[in-house]
């Protein structure tokens, strides 16, 4: 099964799928860490969000969007009442999460057990819901982190290890955001050391630094790449790594999105935003340039479907 806003659905139910959006990154952190420990919303604040994105998933949906992961972990306000309503009114799944919700400065202080304290959090969440709305308990369907660039820090090795001790209680998929490829090399370390499960593991943002030994090595071990930056500026180059991936045999462990922050992009451009363009402009150039609509048609549904379910 696979954990929505709504409740639960099946593989089969999640169709076309966008793998990694944001709704609305919310800038005050406050607000956003008062949405996931206090459950204390802002209800005009709603509102006025979804009349601006409930069009673009209006669009969405006619475009051919069924499911979209929201990537904004708690620390980013993740807003559960506003992706409830949107997903009831527009019939696209939204998938939440959680994940990184602590100011990685609090590992300063309280180090001591830190993984574990913050696997217990996350375990929590996924055992008792992220909260429940309108009778629906509301459970994660993935942990997402954000890692910093450089070496890996020992605070993001602790959130790490915290992820790793989540999923092999609970089962939830690991959402990362990884930047470069020496960082990536680091975290697979990490990963091999801790025995995680690789399946459920998905290095996002894969070719924003390509190193194809790095990325062969991901593969051996069974990593997912998420091939999430798709935007308008950027279309032959992820769509050669598509057409790269098909040849090299790897198709069935990519994920694709384009990594737009909605609420930005219809404040930015209005009705001309590019939200979804992934479905309207990207597709039709990958068949257009000789990828089979079948296999993207995989790659969309069949993908997300096997690593996001439980």
């Amino acid at each position: 099964m696979i954990y929505t806003v709504n409740g639960t659905i099946t593989k089969d139910e999640m169709k076309a799928t966008l793998s990694h959006e944001h709704f609305k990154w919310e800038n005050d952190e406050t607000y956003g860490i008062q949405l996931y420990f206090d459950k204390k919303y802002d209800d005009e604040k709603i509102e006025e969000t979804l009349d601006k994105l409930l069009p673009v998933l209006q669009k969405l949906y006619d475009s051919g969007c069924r499911t979209i992961v929201e990537a904004s972990p708690p620390i980013g306000g993740q807003d559960l009442k506003l992706l409830k309503k949107l997903s009831s009114a527009s019939k696209i799944n939204i998938i939440p999460c959680t994940g990184h919700n602590l100011t990685k400065y609090v590992y300063r202080i309280h180090n001591e057990n830190f993984a574990e304290q913050l696997a217990e959090q996350w375990i929590k969440d996924f055992e008792f819901g992220l909260d429940t709305i309108d009778g629906v308990t509301i459970k994660p369907g993935h942990l997402k982190l954000l890692l910093d660039r450089g070496k890996l820090s020992d605070v993001d090795r602790e959130m790490l290890r915290a992820a790793i001790m989540t999923n092999k209680k609970t089962g939830l998929p690991i959402h990362c955001h990884i930047l470069e490829s020496a960082l990536a090399e680091e975290v697979m370390d990490l990963l091999e050391k801790e025995g995680a499960d690789f399946g459920k593991f998905l290095w996002a943002h894969t070719i924003k630094d390509k190193n194809d030994a790095v990325i062969k090595r991901a593969l051996r071990l069974g990593i997912w790449l998420g091939i999430d930056m798709i935007k308008t500026d950027a279309y032959e180059y992820n769509m050669n790594f598509i057409k790269e991936g098909i040849k090299c045999g790897f198709e069935n462990r990519i994920l694709l999105s384009q990594d737009y922050d909605f609420f930005e992009e219809v404040t930015d451009n209005g009705a001309n935003h590019p939200c979804a363009a992934f479905f309207t402009d990207f597709i039709p150039y990958c068949i257009n340039s000789g990828i089979s609509s079948d296999v993207l048609e995989r790659i969309i549904s069949k993908n997300p479907a096997e690593f996001y379910d439980f």
